[in-house]
């Protein structure tokens, strides 16, 4: 009667154990982590419009993968951010009742998490005021770029934690599916024929034991999965508020720079604002310089954006050189200041004593004594011109303080550091020999215009080509370049014309 009892007693345990877990198992949604922003947010949280369930459908299906090639990656972007939370574009009409017909009550709508919502409450004032000021504001624009700087920082660190817990999720998965896998291997009928009622009785109490732990191991394994789960979905869910706020920013201060471009009549002042725009990632420049009215002719725009971009990677490019010059100077800091403090006399003398010394090393010079001599006897002229000067123990002083500064030459700059420092001033003096020699083609063309028409149409009409051509450069350069440019051309013109 034992055996039957434990032999049911085992399976009972084994066929409820086996329910429970596989009631969980339906509970569990299957993971499928292949990207920060991917069809796993959007199961999450349900597909609660057609869009959402569309958007599900594509990714599930064959066509899905030709789908997002054919996208371009924003478009991409802002489908994967919408996904996670049923973000679609509002409009005030459909509200029933008209209670967000503001673009910030509408902005409030779409953000979920809390963080970010405080972020947009606590500038709700300022946005509203930047919205509606009519009159350029520094003051404004600065506070602005300081929020969308720390509205950047704040989603890229969401987004590199947002990847550690992928990967910790992805690792949890795995353990989970590796403890679903196990199994305890029981004792068949013929084996238990073979032991004695005590040992039957044992054996069976074992696998029993050993079911209970691996039941145990699946319930951690599930409970860790969906608590890094759970992590994972929140931080997607900010991530996607703040790419929202930062998208707000951004078109914020693009309508605001579209305002200042069509009332820019300098051309320092509409490349600021042309660079400002493409930094905050503006599309289409060239049909934005068409809608403000800019006076330029379409081929005058595309070198205006050209130059634009010349010299945002001259700023990028010398942003970087000194950050290398800080990296150079940084172990020699104490010794630099030590410099700085020395008198003109032992400034000059460390000079030469260091110009001997570079070039005795490029001529292969290996005679060591010679300057140690020579340097000692620089040493004592300083000491005895010292000391002629501020006294007897002048020269004690000066002799000091120049050896200390000969010292500090010793110090070089690390050869990798000099190499990268001398690629980047060169890259720096290419763009800039281009962006002068696309200046000075623009100016060529413009000047040639101008003698054209005063060929073809008297001096009435080269009088006006002749302003259209200073409006022209003050655009694309500035004031002073114009003129320097008018100049040029009156003095290489025949004489009397050109004159008014």
């Amino acid at each position: 009667m034992a055996r039957p009892v434990l032999g049911g007693r085992g399976g009972g345990l084994a066929q409820e154990s086996s329910m429970a877990w596989g009631g969980k198992l339906q509970m569990m949604q299957s993971p499928t982590i292949k990207g920060s922003l991917n069809h796993e947010a959007v199961t999450a949280f349900g597909n609660r419009s057609g869009f959402l369930s569309g958007l599900g459908a594509a990714a599930g299906g064959k066509s899905s993968s030709s789908q997002r090639r054919a996208q371009s990656a924003s478009q991409l972007d802002i489908m994967e951010v919408r996904a996670l939370a049923n973000d679609l574009p509002y409009s005030a009409e459909q509200d029933p009742n008209n209670t967000n017909k503001s673009e910030h009550g509408t902005l409030m709508m779409r953000l979920k998490s809390r963080e970010a919502r405080t972020k947009a409450e606590s500038n709700r004032e300022f946005l509203t005021q930047y919205r509606i000021s009519g009159v350029p504001d520094p003051k404004a624009d600065d506070k602005l770029d300081k929020l969308l700087k720390s509205t950047e920082t704040r989603s890229e660190e969401l987004r590199s934690k947002s990847e550690e817990l992928q990967v910790e999720a992805a690792d949890a998965e795995r353990k989970l599916e590796r403890a679903n896998g196990q199994s305890v291997s029981r004792a068949s009928e013929q084996e238990l024929q073979a032991m004695n009622p005590f040992e039957r009785s044992q054996r069976r109490i074992q696998e029993d034991k050993r079911e209970e732990e691996l039941q145990k191991l699946r319930d951690e394994a599930q409970a860790n999965y969906v608590r890094v789960h759970r992590r994972l979905q929140n931080e997607l869910i900010e991530l996607r508020d703040y790419k929202v706020l930062l998208v707000e920013f951004r078109r914020l201060r693009l309508e605001k720079l579209q305002e200042t471009l069509g009332r820019a009549r300098d051309g320092r002042q509409l490349r600021r604002c042309l660079r400002e725009m493409i930094r905050h990632g503006a599309q289409r420049i060239l049909g934005r310089l068409e809608q403000a009215a800019v006076p330029l002719e379409q081929w005058m725009r595309e070198v205006l954006v050209n130059s634009c971009h010349l010299e945002l990677r001259i700023e990028d490019a010398e942003g970087k050189l000194l950050r290398l010059r800080q990296q150079a100077l940084k172990p020699v800091k104490g010794e630099v200041q030590e410099m700085v403090g020395a008198s003109k006399q032992d400034r000059f003398e460390a000079l030469c004593a260091r110009t001997w010394d570079n070039r005795r090393r490029n001529a292969g010079d290996e005679q060591p004594t010679l300057m140690g001599h020579r340097s000692a006897s620089a040493l004592h002229e300083a000491a005895d011109d010292t000391t002629a000067m501020d006294g007897p123990n002048a020269g004690f002083r000066g002799a000091t303080s120049l050896a200390s500064t000969q010292k500090s030459f010793v110090t070089r700059v690390p050869d990798d550091v000099a190499t990268e420092m001398h690629t980047v001033e060169a890259d720096i003096a290419a763009v800039k020999r281009l962006l002068t020699d696309m200046r000075a083609n623009a100016a060529a063309v413009i000047c040639h215009q101008i003698r054209e028409a005063e060929k073809t149409g008297g001096r009435p009409s080269a009088k006006e080509a002749l302003e259209d051509g200073f409006r022209k450069l003050k655009l694309l350069v500035n004031e002073d370049f114009a003129k320097t440019t008018m100049k040029e051309l009156q003095k290489s013109a025949p004489q009397g014309k050109f004159v008014f």
